[in-house]
C-alpha cells in the first residue's frame, strides 16, 4: 500500500490524490486503507515517515573535523539529491499551505536533526580543542546550508542536476571555507 501511495503522492501530490488512485495501483481494499491510516491524510503522514526513515543520516563518526565533515556533508548532500527526497520537497511545498504541520514536521526530522547531530560534534571539536566556535549549533546550521549551496536549489527547480564530481567538489569547497574561519589561532 505504501509503495503505491509513494507513487501517486510524489507524482501528483496530495491533493490531486484519490485513495482510489492509491487503491488502483495496489489492489487493496478501501477499508484496509481506514484500518491501517484513517484517512488519506493518515496514509499521506505514514508515507512522508516511510520516507524520512530512509533518508536519516548516520551516526556522526568521531574523527578529525575535516575528514569528519567531508563524510557528512557528501551524505547530506546525496540525501538532498535523491530523487525521492526532491520529490517529496517538491510536494511539500505545494502542499505545506493545506497542511501547515507538514512542513514543520518535515523540518524537525530533516535538516533540524542533521544539525542539531552535527552541532554536538562541533561542541566536542570545541571542547577538545580542535575548533574554536561561538555557536556550534548555529555553527552547524551555517555549515550544512554551504553544504547544500546552490544545487540543491537548482535540483528542486529543475533547473539541473549536478554533473559528476559536482557533489564533491562543492562539499570539498563547504569544508575549506568552514574549517579556515573555525580554525584555533596558530602561535
Amino acid at each position: 500500500m505504501l509503495k503505491a501511495a509513494r507513487i501517486c503522492f510524489l507524482d501528483r501530490g496530495f491533493l490531486r490524490t484519490t485513495i482510489s488512485d492509491v487503491l488502483a495501483l495496489s489492489g487493496g481494499s478501501r477499508a484496509t486503507v481506514y484500518e491501517e491510516f484513517g484517512d488519506k491524510e493518515g496514509l499521506f503522514a505514514a508515507l512522508v515517515a516511510s520516507i524520512l526513515d530512509d533518508m536519516s543520516l548516520p551516526a556522526i563518526a568521531d574523527g578529525p573535523p575535516d575528514k569528519v565533515l567531508r563524510e557528512l556533508g557528501r551524505s547530506y548532500l546525496e540525501q538532498l539529491l535523491d530523487p525521492e527526497a526532491l520529490a517529496l520537497y517538491r510536494v511539500v511545498l505545494g502542499e505545506s499551505t493545506h497542511m501547515r504541520q507538514l512542513g514543520p514536521a518535515i523540518f524537525r526530522a530533516g535538516p533540524r536533526a542533521a544539525s542539531d547531530a552535527l552541532a554536538l560534534r562541533l561542541a566536542a571539536w570545541v571542547r577538545s580543542g580542535e575548533l574554536v566556535l561561538e555557536n556550534p549549533r548555529r555553527a552547524a546550521t551555517l555549515f550544512l546550508a554551504m553544504v547544500e549551496s546552490d544545487l540543491h536549489r537548482a535540483a528542486i527547480m529543475w533547473e539541473r542536476n549536478p554533473a559528476p564530481g559536482e557533489i564533491e567538489e562543492s562539499v570539498d569547497l563547504a569544508v575549506t571555507l568552514f574549517l579556515r574561519g573555525a580554525a584555533p589561532a596558530r602561535g
